[in-house]
């Protein structure tokens, strides 16, 4: 797979779950403990980063 097929797809894929991820965030706020929501802040980040 040539370098830019790749970058093509990896934007693709970053674009279709971009909108899930702003979600999660708004999610995230809605944990009444700090802690939680610092570890599934965590969690996410790793998953963007896939």
């Amino acid at each position: 797979m040539s370098n830019s097929l790749a970058i093509r797809q990896e934007i693709q894929r970053f674009e279709s779950v971009h909108p899930s991820i702003y979600a999660i965030y708004d999610l995230i706020e809605a944990i009444p403990d700090p802690l939680i929501q610092q570890q599934v802040r965590e969690h996410v980040v790793c998953i963007e980063g896939e």
